[in-house]
């Protein structure tokens, strides 16, 4: 169990004071010691205003009268809490899945949700989850970066690629490996990219940032190449590098003058980025192409792209956003949405790449669907490049483990 939530207060809110009672115990049973229940809104937010030691875990419901649960995630917001927090309805699935949505677009931590009434093992399971995750993940130093520190690290080389494999479906070999950029910073720690890239974009050091790393990306791939490993390299960039009408010669001439082949490598851009306005980008992303380098859509169903634009922009490849394919299994809405979606990607003859597959589940249910080529904890986690060749050479023997093959 993550220890944070135990060192601090965890919060149950219902009108129900059964089910107030009920959850509490589970939550004592599960190692809980400060357990503060709440049959209202305002109550909840006077515990989250001045519990002592603070909230650190809400598990609210959402049909309560008055201040209901969607209200109650608003003033969340409002009032600034940035605890953990976990939903519990005897609503549909739906309506829970809306709700989770809602709570993320308010930047709210949500876990996820629960039918009520909260069964031990399911509250169990999903709090272990996210505690294994946690436990994994890197501190991160949002408070403590500055657009000079960034500055500089790019100066002075600090930021590498690191690389996560793409397996072909069909064949289950590894045909590709998408670059993320690293900050390893010795002095607040490692500093994640959705950190650093926003602070990029704003500060006007995301040109210096991705020309940084392009190099090393083609210095290493020079490098797989001379090992005889020829994967296919793509690199995310962003909308802003687009509108730079210089953007495809400096590119071109960067990968030519460090031994890159332009046509091994694509470049990425988030869905969510594409603008209503292509005609500045697309003169890019058209001068690209005839340098061969190809185009692909990422994190697919993030964004709002309407059919003109996916008619319309160059693009090879189309990656399906992995709340997709992790919802897939759960709920129909989500699985229709991914089938239709597969459909016409197809229709329109685009290479399609299912992100987050994390479990065989996952693997099957992308290949049934059609999808080309999958990406993900399943058969790899992102590397350092010099991992990679070590890797290609276990591959048949991690593949075996994994298909029986």
């Amino acid at each position: 169990m993550n220890e944070r939530w135990l060192q601090q207060s965890v919060l149950v809110v219902d009108d129900e004071r059964f089910v107030l009672k009920t959850t509490a115990y589970i939550l004592q049973r599960l190692g809980f010691t400060n357990v503060l229940t709440a049959e209202t809104g305002d109550a909840a937010l006077r515990h989250i205003d001045s519990a002592d030691p603070p909230v650190g875990l809400v598990l609210s419901d959402l049909n309560m009268p008055e201040m209901d649960g969607v209200e109650l995630l608003r003033r969340f917001d409002e009032q600034g809490y940035r605890g953990d927090i976990v939903l519990f309805s005897g609503e549909d699935s739906q309506t829970l899945n809306m709700a989770e949505s809602l709570a993320r677009a308010r930047k709210l931590s949500v876990l996820g949700s629960l039918a009520k009434p909260v069964q031990v093992e399911q509250l169990t399971a999903l709090l272990n989850n996210h505690s294994e995750a946690a436990a994994s993940a890197k501190p991160r130093a949002e408070q403590l970066v500055t657009a000079a520190m960034l500055e500089a690290a790019i100066k002075a080389g600090e930021l590498e690629p690191w690389f996560q494999p793409k397996i072909d479906i069909a064949s289950r070999e590894p045909v590709g490996v998408e670059a993320l950029a690293r900050w390893p910073n010795s002095v607040v720690g490692p500093v994640f990219p959705d950190t650093f890239i926003p602070l990029a974009e704003k500060h006007c050091l995301i040109d210096p940032l991705t020309f940084a790393l392009v190099k090393k990306v083609a210095e290493i791939a020079d490098q797989w190449a001379g090992q005889g490993i020829n994967l296919k390299v793509a690199i995310n960039v962003s909308m802003d590098s687009l509108n730079e009408l210089d953007f495809p010669n400096r590119i071109g001439e960067l990968l030519q003058g460090h031994g890159g082949d332009a046509g091994a490598f694509q470049l990425e851009v988030t869905e969510s980025r594409l603008m209503e306005d292509l005609v500045r980008p697309l003169d890019v992303l058209l001068r690209l192409r005839l340098k061969k380098i190809r185009f692909s859509i990422d994190d697919f169903g993030t964004g709002h792209s309407n059919l003109t634009q996916l008619r319309d922009l160059p693009f090879d490849e189309l990656k399906l956003d992995r709340s997709y394919i992790q919802g897939a299994a759960e709920n129909e809405s989500t699985r229709a949405i991914l089938e239709s979606t597969v459909e016409m990607a197809k229709k329109l003859d685009k290479l399609i790449v299912a992100e987050g597959v994390e479990t065989l589940e996952d693997w099957n249910r992308v290949e049934q669907l059609g999808c080309d080529q999958v990406q993900g904890y399943f058969t790899a986690r992102p590397m350092p490049g010099d991992e990679i060749p070590n890797w290609v050479a276990s591959w048949p023997e991690k593949r075996a483990e994994l298909f029986g093959d």
